[in-house]
């Protein structure tokens, strides 16, 4: 009887720390995304690691410009801000299907930030 006692607490310990786990892993890629759009210039750095920029992503200056997002034409207050990144990211394959500059990104905040990469005016 104690040697099935012990075999039933041990399939219990089984599933309670294999659901722990699948939580705990879930709750881990909640806090990285989070962690990678706390501030502007941490949503620049996770889409520069996101692009393969990783050299750019870990070493370069994000400085805010002052700028508007877009042309004027289509500029609004909720259109973002402009980040650079310096010294320009190198990309070993050229953009072939847009113009698209790696150093100038447009950064959303609300409450978490978020950056895309602009195109040329």
């Amino acid at each position: 009887m104690l040697v099935n006692f012990f075999a039933d607490l041990g399939q219990f310990f089984r599933r309670v720390v294999s659901k722990t786990s699948h939580y705990l892993v879930k709750l881990y890629a909640v806090f990285i995304f989070v962690l990678g759009h706390l501030t502007p210039t941490l949503a620049v750095r996770t889409q520069l690691l996101m692009h393969g920029y990783f050299q750019s992503a870990f070493c370069a200056k994000i400085a805010r410009s002052s700028e508007n997002t877009y042309a004027p034409a289509y500029s609004h207050d909720n259109d973002g801000t402009v980040y650079y990144v310096k010294p320009s990211p190198v990309s070993h394959e050229e953009l072939k299907m847009t113009s698209a500059r790696p150093n100038r990104y447009a950064v959303q905040t609300f409450g978490l930030s978020f950056a895309t990469m602009t195109w040329y005016n």
